[in-house]
């Protein structure tokens, strides 16, 4: 899978599906155009969509049958990915990132409703099963100990995380603070002539390092798969 594509889900269930499409009602009006439909199977369906020759995959899941708002639509990563999302927004409804992402093979549908049901299930913690609790402690300047204080849980999602992205170059995994208030990491796996040079210091305490905003680039800026996602980090 060296050339799997990033996918992340929206939650849409107010969107219409009639024979089986999807109908945001926005799509065509701005200029989208659904090139190819697929039936993968009962619960997932394939489109790709194509607007001024540029080309987005997208993978449609009925997660729960018996359950009309488990539904989502897995958008690739790429330069549309936030102009597609804006075509969902119909006035107090918000489809937004829902955190859930996958690295899928188009050429190979048959793994992908395993995957995309992988990444659906994940999402969820039983009543009995404890939430990855993970505190990151950086260092405030040069010498100092950086500490990572996790619950088992949440080293064995970080440790799935990093083979994910030594696979796919770059994961994400969602993490709990104790005080419940969640959190994204984002993981870079960088070639080793990465330019170190480039990148801001990781010292947080400006008494003593203030990164050159000019110069450095931020750790936002060093992804790739993910920059759609950051790019509000950045303001940009």
């Amino acid at each position: 899978m060296a050339d799997a594509k990033l996918f992340t889900a929206i939650h849409i269930p107010g969107i219409p599906f009639v024979h089986e499409i999807i109908r945001p009602n926005k799509l065509k009006k701005h200029n989208y155009q659904l090139a190819e439909n697929n039936k993968i199977a009962d619960s997932l369906f394939h489109y790709l969509y194509k607007k001024d020759a540029r080309e987005l995959h997208c993978y449609y899941l009925i997660a729960d049958p018996d359950d009309a708002l488990e539904r989502y639509l897995f958008v690739e990563n790429n330069e549309l990915y936030h102009d597609f999302l804006s075509r969902f927004r119909d006035g107090q409804r918000q489809y937004e990132d829902t955190e859930m992402d996958a690295f899928l093979d188009v050429g190979n549908p048959k793994d992908v409703l395993n995957q995309l049901k992988r990444a659906y299930s994940k999402q969820f913690y039983g009543e009995d099963e404890p939430l990855p609790l993970c505190h990151m402690y950086g260092q405030r300047m040069w010498h100092q100990s950086a500490f990572l204080v996790a619950n088992e849980a949440a080293l064995l999602e970080l440790r799935e995380a990093i083979d994910t992205a030594l696979k796919h170059k770059e994961s994400r995994l969602g993490l709990f603070p104790s005080d419940g208030e969640g959190y994204d990491m984002y993981i870079k796996c960088v070639e080793d002539d990465f330019d170190w040079e480039k990148v801001e210091l990781p010292y947080h305490d400006r008494e003593y390092y203030i990164p050159d905003e000019e110069a450095d680039c931020s750790p936002p800026d060093v992804f790739r798969r993910f920059k759609y996602q950051l790019s509000d980090h950045n303001g940009k």
